[in-house]
């Protein structure tokens, strides 16, 4: 999605679990991985964090999956990556994020959790970077 085009999530008659789904299907065919089964959304500081737990499968630029944007605070990844688990699972790492503080709304902010439960996840991991 180019950033010149409005965020599907901004127009409040869109369903925001149809965009949902439509970014897991973009997930699913830009990493090649149809199904994640744990997602980590990873705060400031924890980005090396996901280097540890698998093999990287594909990594995305978050602004090109649907509801996604580039990330508006600095020390934020701007990358969604898929992660082969040594037990055979893949993980889904939502480095991208958005925060209710950046004026885009609700939709936006619960938009990594809705997309990561339409790509199959059953178990999501939280951090943060609070000191």
């Amino acid at each position: 999605m180019s950033s010149s085009v409005q965020n599907p999530l901004d127009d409040p008659q869109a369903n925001p679990f149809e965009i949902a789904a439509q970014a897991a299907a973009d997930i699913a065919a830009k990493t090649g991985v149809a199904h994640h089964d744990i997602a980590l959304v990873l705060g400031s500081g924890w980005g090396k964090a996901a280097e540890l737990i698998g093999e990287t499968v594909a990594s995305v630029e978050a602004h090109e999956i649907t509801g996604f944007s580039k990330p508006a605070v600095e020390g934020h990844s701007a990358l969604i990556r898929s992660i082969r688990l040594a037990n055979g699972k893949h993980a889904l790492v939502l480095g991208s994020r958005t925060h209710l503080y950046e004026g885009h709304g609700v939709r936006r902010v619960a938009h990594g959790v809705r997309t990561a439960a339409a790509a199959g996840v059953k178990t999501l991991v939280l951090t943060n970077g609070a000191g």
